[in-house]
């Protein structure tokens, strides 16, 4: 089956026809949601399930352990990311704080589920509610349908506090920090290492994967019927 590059929730990308052995079938988009949280809590507080919340910071905590810069002195750590920012390990190395998590959501949805969001979208403000929106009702849809039936996924990434060369701060992936121009070459990973650290942290991104739902019970089917999904500063 030929899939559709990922478009975000705008749906303005192009989509490509879905083919298989059988001939033409329902055209199908491929959609992705970001979410930046600090905590669980933050992240049960923007309406995501708790259980993929604790599951995605428990990811990112792993892969926080796995991939986190190690630094000889506090100042070259602080150096790639905050004063004061850096803890010092059992080894009497130092390595940045984990600020957080990104969580991706990732999944599929139909020509008709996206007419029946935009059309119920439509229905609500033309009745003169708010709360309904396209964006927030395919969010709920995709997640709803990972949770249900294990036919999407999500990942998560550790997030870092860090300072740019104009001195504002931001939350970032060491993904997109690399992405943006960081090398972390104080590291001892960086100057040490068998193997490019970027490069690492590259591949990193695109493993760092927790494994799909399974079925909790009808949960997923109350999940698509949620208003204000993807809502709030903290998602994308």
């Amino acid at each position: 089956m030929k899939r559709s590059k990922y478009v975000q929730l705008s749906l303005a990308a192009s989509v490509a026809m879905a083919i298989s052995g059988c001939g033409p079938t329902e055209k199908t988009y491929d959609l992705q949601k970001k979410y930046n949280f600090q905590s669980v809590q933050q992240c049960a507080d923007e309406k995501l399930p708790v259980d993929v919340c604790s599951d995605a910071y428990m990811t990112a905590m792993a892969e926080h352990r796995r991939i986190a810069p190690v630094y000889e002195s506090q100042a070259d750590c602080d150096a790639d990311f905050v004063a004061d920012w850096c803890q010092q390990d059992s080894t009497g190395k130092f390595i940045p704080r984990l600020g957080g998590f990104e969580l991706t959501a990732e999944g599929q949805v139909t020509q008709s589920q996206v007419d029946a969001a935009n059309a119920q979208a439509s229905a609500q403000a033309n009745s003169g509610g708010s709360g309904f929106s396209t964006s927030s009702l395919l969010t709920g849809l995709l997640i709803g349908n990972m949770l249900s039936n294990n036919r999407n996924s999500y990942r998560s990434e550790p997030v870092y506090r860090y300072r740019d060369d104009r001195g504002n701060y931001g939350s970032s992936t060491l993904n997109q920090r690399v992405s943006n121009g960081a090398t972390f070459g104080r590291s001892n990973q960086a100057r040490y290492g068998s193997s490019n650290y970027t490069n690492t942290l590259r591949t990193s991104a695109k493993s760092s994967s927790v494994a799909s739902a399974t079925s909790r019970g009808g949960f997923g089917s109350k999940a698509s019927a949620r208003s204000g999904w993807g809502g709030g500063g903290s998602s994308s």
